[in-house]
């Protein structure tokens, strides 16, 4: 199958979400709080990125604990959201996700696959790794809890619901 990348600054393109952001209702909120659009949000697809894993290496002083982060990881695939943006949403999530302090959504996209099989080219904003730790960082309950009601209303794995319901949490 053919991986569709952007081919213009001008068009939209794939964000792949797997933390807070799959959770579009609170996405969209902080969009509105920040006087962003929210017609730049196109469309929503559950989706998979092969390569990569969910690890929590990251401390979030916003989220008072741990917040998601991926990793390369051989044989494993994540589950999560492909959100097709315009580029003003685009700039908008890379202020939300501290492009490039924070997270960085580096130079090149990834293939992520739809649930329809349709391979695409997405962005995937990944923790810089001066800001890692050594040791887990749990997350708050009401953080993973994003996560997790945001895999259940886009019908994500159940295998993978269950790896975040059983998610240690920091309270």
């Amino acid at each position: 199958m053919k991986t569709r990348l952007r081919s213009s600054v001008d068009e939209p393109c794939w964000v792949f979400a797997y933390g807070s952001n799959m959770d579009v209702d609170h996405l969209r909120d902080w969009l509105d709080k920040k006087g962003y659009r929210l017609d730049g949000l196109l469309r929503v697809e559950p989706a998979t990125l092969a390569g990569y894993r969910l690890v929590w290496n990251y401390y979030s002083k916003s989220r008072n604990g741990g917040a998601a982060n991926v990793e390369p990881c051989e044989g494993r695939e994540i589950s999560g959201l492909a959100l097709s943006v315009d580029p003003k949403t685009l700039k908008a999530i890379d202020q939300k996700e501290g492009h490039p302090t924070f997270y960085s959504r580096g130079s090149s996209q990834l293939t992520a696959r739809l649930n329809n099989g349709e391979e695409i080219g997405a962005w995937l904003y990944v923790v810089v790794h001066t800001r890692c730790e050594n040791t887990p960082v749990w997350p708050r309950r009401e953080y993973l809890e994003l996560l997790i009601k945001a895999a259940r209303k886009y019908g994500l794995p159940a295998g993978y619901i269950g790896e975040l319901e059983a998610t240690s949490t920091a309270d």
